[in-house]
């Protein structure tokens, strides 16, 4: 199942019979970390169900004698259709340093990336700083500690990795185009009274149409437009559409969308553009 895993262990997925075995080492693989209130913590974080409902995207490395050595507790986001989650990991000490946490997570993401998965995200505690280091090794982002993200008092550290970007692939280029943009709709009109437009969007429920802003267009109306600065790819290879609204949703940006044969226009209100460029050039990509 792992084909790079340190001689003499071997992994497999676990099921509810390993539930128990998996809280019996959590205190002593995690040092005593935040003392009786961490523990506590750790074991609610692991009830039952992730043995019994996850286990075809999780893994567990075992020796030859059976003892376990590793777990890796992960799934598939049933609303991010693009996303998986690694819920919870852990390592023997007497084991670190020879790749074993690495070997799992590159088995999350090869099996998450043959279910059309791209992004794979993962928190963890500010206390746990060699949990952010070794993140950071394998080339996931972290944001800003998250005050109370899991309730009062529990603050995490929140990590994304984008399994689609490659260290050999360029990244890919947005342009802003010049003239701030309104969209308008038109319920009863079937064609443009005139040809002062950007873009048309015919549907049953009227035109949709795109154009320069104008005096009058009030400042909440008001949108910039993204486009693909290198738009003339293959009807089969991704567009922009797909990956640029994911770091567009995570920071809560409202789009309205166009496609074209060749690529995809993006509108974001104008008075976010800050915003919606920061998590664009977060998630890889190069604007100008």
């Amino acid at each position: 199942m792992i084909n790079d895993l340190p001689a003499g262990l071997t992994a497999r997925h676990p099921d509810a019979a390993d539930h128990l075995r998996v809280l019996a080492v959590l205190d002593r693989w995690w040092g005593g970390l935040k003392g009786e209130a961490g523990a506590i913590e750790r074991a609610l974080l692991l009830p039952r169900l992730y043995f019994q409902h996850f286990t075809t995207t999780s893994f567990l490395v075992e020796r030859s004698d059976g003892e376990l050595s590793a777990f890796l507790v992960g799934f598939m986001s049933q609303s991010e259709p693009d996303v998986a989650y690694v819920h919870f990991v852990g390592v023997d000490p007497a084991l670190h340093g020879q790749g074993l946490g690495r070997a799992l997570y590159r088995a999350f993401f090869a099996l998450v990336r043959a279910h059309g998965r791209r992004y794979v995200h993962c928190i963890t505690s500010p206390e746990n700083t060699a949990s952010q280091a070794f993140h950071t090794r394998l080339g996931f982002m972290a944001a800003p500690t998250r005050p109370d993200y899991d309730g009062p008092g529990l603050d995490r550290v929140a990590f994304t990795v984008d399994l689609g970007r490659s260290p050999t692939r360029s990244a890919r280029r947005l342009r802003v185009l010049d003239e701030v943009l309104a969209v308008e709709h038109h319920p009863g009109l079937r064609e443009p009274r005139d040809d002062d437009w950007l873009a048309l969007v015919r549907a049953p429920e009227g035109l949709t149409v795109i154009r320069a802003a104008g005096s009058s267009t009030s400042s909440t109306d008001r949108w910039i437009a993204l486009y693909d600065a290198d738009p003339n790819h293959g009807l089969d290879e991704p567009g922009l559409l797909a990956a640029v609204l994911t770091p567009l949703a995570r920071a809560a940006i409202p789009v309205f969308s166009a496609s074209t044969y060749h690529a995809d226009l993006v509108l974001v209100p104008e008075q976010r553009q800050d915003q919606a460029l920061a998590a664009l050039r977060s998630a890889g990509y190069e604007i100008s």
